[in-house]
């Protein structure tokens, strides 16, 4: 999201949006939440002046995948992102007196763990899962505590397996401007062969389309015929995770989503 953005920087500043780097904007967002600062904005001069935010900015757009935990924390508790529900809150008082809005991703815990494994530091994934149920590699419970510690701050859901279809909405969603962005193609060159991206980026050129829903199928179409197998097909061999988990927890998956999509205190983005 953040290169995206950040590679219409400019037009973005002129809309008052400002993109920081992540190296201005981690450090000091990772001062404010060990220290308990509130209201980040405040104080003249203060640590969001390394953010560069220029003056009459009037939306900054942070990103970053800890903000809810790091990778040796994300399942030690007894659910994923145990302190979910905290961290959202701290989140929140860093910026008090402005208006937050939250914006995350939910992935298949049967691809999400391993990747996360990945990432980690860990090289036993035995130990990694720590004891881990199934129950408890669940998304449901991560928004109902956030949702729980922070019921006035707007969330916006998507299940990254749709990102390449909702892409733009994404980008929309994060800063309030509704017209196409110059990173909307940014995940497709990721997951298509180059020839087959061209040809998208080409026709896309040629034929704008008029609204998303016509993007959606034209890339959809796309996809169907320039997708880039290896970077779409997940293979997973780690001990333990067998083809049966993997199945129950994409059932556990698919439940969470049905049931966050019929709350009516969230916007989940779908194709």
């Amino acid at each position: 999201m953040l290169r995206a953005l950040r590679s219409e920087a400019d037009r973005l500043a002129a809309a008052g949006i400002c993109v920081p780097a992540p190296a201005q904007a981690r450090p000091a967002m990772r001062r404010a939440l060990q220290s308990g600062s509130r209201s980040l904005l405040a104080a003249e001069g203060g640590v969001v002046a390394s953010f560069g935010v220029p003056p009459g900015a009037g939306r900054l757009v942070l990103s970053f995948e800890g903000f809810l935990a790091n990778y040796v924390s994300i399942l030690a508790g007894s659910t994923i992102y145990a302190d979910a529900g905290e961290k959202a809150a701290a989140l929140r008082d860093v910026f008090e007196g402005h208006d937050v809005r939250f914006l995350m991703a939910i992935r298949n815990p049967a691809t999400f763990v391993p990747a996360v494994f990945a990432a980690s530091t860990s090289d036993d994934f035995t130990e990694f899962l720590a004891g881990q149920t199934l129950e408890g590699l669940r998304w449901l419970p991560v928004v109902e505590r956030i949702r729980a510690a922070c019921p006035e701050v707007p969330l916006t859901l998507w299940c990254n397996e749709d990102l390449p279809l909702i892409w733009p909405e994404v980008l929309r969603a994060a800063t309030g401007l509704q017209a196409p962005h110059a990173g909307d193609t940014t995940i497709l060159r990721e997951i298509m062969t180059e020839p087959g991206f061209r040809r998208l980026v080409s026709y896309l050129r040629d034929n704008p389309p008029p609204n998303l829903a016509t993007w959606r199928k034209v890339v959809t179409a796309f996809l169907g015929k320039y997708a880039d197998e290896s970077q779409v097909e997940e293979e997973i061999a780690l001990p333990g995770w067998t083809q049966e988990v993997i199945v129950r927890l994409t059932a556990l998956y698919e439940r969470d989503i049905a049931a966050l999509k019929a709350r009516g205190d969230l916007q989940m983005l779908a194709p």
